[in-house]
């Protein structure tokens, strides 16, 4: 359960700006890299880590939650979503931002990143309702690999061969958690009428995530101007419409609505907290993603996974078979194979460059001798 890749904050005037809601742990936008720091403690070296892990566990425990308590998970979100766009929007007020900044171009993108951020965390929530949160927790890091390899057709470049490894092991992956009919035996394969729509919903939030990630890469490549509360309290204000129009459409459709009865009930108050509760993980996140290396934070983000199936496996009658286990191990080997070509060409990049910083002292050494 993501900005200019360090999270929704940015210091100015020495005022924090207000955290947006990160989907599902991990950011759906960008994450940058910070400059490196000399002699840091031992604490600083492993506290991104710590943080990762940690709100990891705490997202999920929380998304597990919502599911055991059998509430609808957007009734849950109505509520922080509506108390978050208005703290937003009166910190945007405060602080004279332009609520809609920027080139027709600019907020064309804007719109598509607010959009397919917003999107990807609803249809994430109502995967859920529909399938364990370990499947579809599996199939929505398969975003990393889409995300790759989705940059590479937009920007017309050449796959690496980590891609091309990665790419196999997410479509086995994919294929195992999700057990076809038509690929496995029927004593098997789990699959249902509403299992096979979660999955696919699974999926579709995935390309969404890995669609708005892009597009917040190109917008903040033509605009650095851009507030990142401006962004936050569009995606807010965005993802509170979808909540609104699902309630209209509970209402008036399914006649299955919010009713007074049904918001004093404990379960429908626990569940609104639970929600409330997932800002903590946010903000560990976005520490997180301000101390460690992006090619690291992405492989440790991946433990949403393991903590899923523990979960499910302990707390639910809904075991995982074997299929479904080697399924998320391939998901998860293709997030490695990915996160390691990165860090491995980051610092390769890192040497080049320390190389390209030493050669004009060594040649204003040369001369002076």
């Amino acid at each position: 359960m993501a900005p200019k890749e360090n999270g929704f904050s940015e210091e100015n005037d020495d005022v924090i700006e207000p955290i947006l809601f990160v989907p599902p742990t991990i950011s759906t936008l960008s994450i940058i890299d910070l400059p490196s720091v000399r002699h840091i403690s031992c604490y600083r070296r492993f506290s991104g880590t710590i943080y990762t892990l940690a709100a990891s566990l705490l997202f999920t425990c929380a998304a597990f939650s919502l599911k055991i308590l059998d509430v609808d998970m957007l009734d849950g979100l109505l509520l922080r979503f509506a108390l978050q766009t208005i703290f937003t929007l009166i910190f945007a007020l405060y602080k004279n931002y332009s609520l809609l900044p920027g080139t027709m171009n600019q907020i064309f993108l804007q719109f598509f990143c607010v959009t397919t951020g917003a999107g990807n965390v609803f249809i994430y929530f109502v995967a859920v309702s529909y399938v364990e949160l370990s499947d579809v927790t599996t199939l929505y890091y398969t975003r990393v690999v889409w995300t790759v390899l989705f940059g590479i057709f937009i920007n017309r470049e050449r796959p690496a061969i980590s891609l091309l490894l990665a790419i196999p092991l997410t479509l086995v992956g994919v294929a195992f958690v999700a057990q076809p009919s038509f690929l496995f035996s029927s004593k098997s394969s789990p699959m249902g009428q509403f299992r096979a729509l979660g999955l696919i919903l699974s999926l579709v939030s995935s390309f969404a995530s890995a669609a708005n990630v892009l597009s917040f890469k190109q917008l903040i490549s033509i605009s650095k101007d851009i507030k990142p509360s401006v962004i936050n309290l569009q995606y807010c204000f965005a993802l509170l419409i979808l909540l609104i129009i699902n309630q209209f459409y509970r209402k008036f459709i399914l006649h299955t609505g919010l009713t007074l009865a049904y918001v004093i009930s404990w379960k429908y108050l626990l569940a609104s907290f639970v929600c409330l509760t997932m800002i903590i993980a946010n903000i560990l996140t976005q520490k997180a993603m301000q101390r460690e290396h992006p090619a690291v934070f992405t492989l440790l983000t991946s433990a949403d996974i393991i903590f899923s199936l523990i979960l499910q496996n302990i707390f639910t009658s809904k075991k995982s078979n074997l299929f479904a286990l080697l399924g998320s191990t391939l998901v998860i080997g293709s997030v490695v194979i990915i996160g390691v070509s990165k860090m491995m060409a980051d610092r390769h990049i890192e040497k080049e460059t320390k190389l390209l910083d030493h050669e004009p002292i060594k040649k204003d050494s040369e001369e002076k001798c």
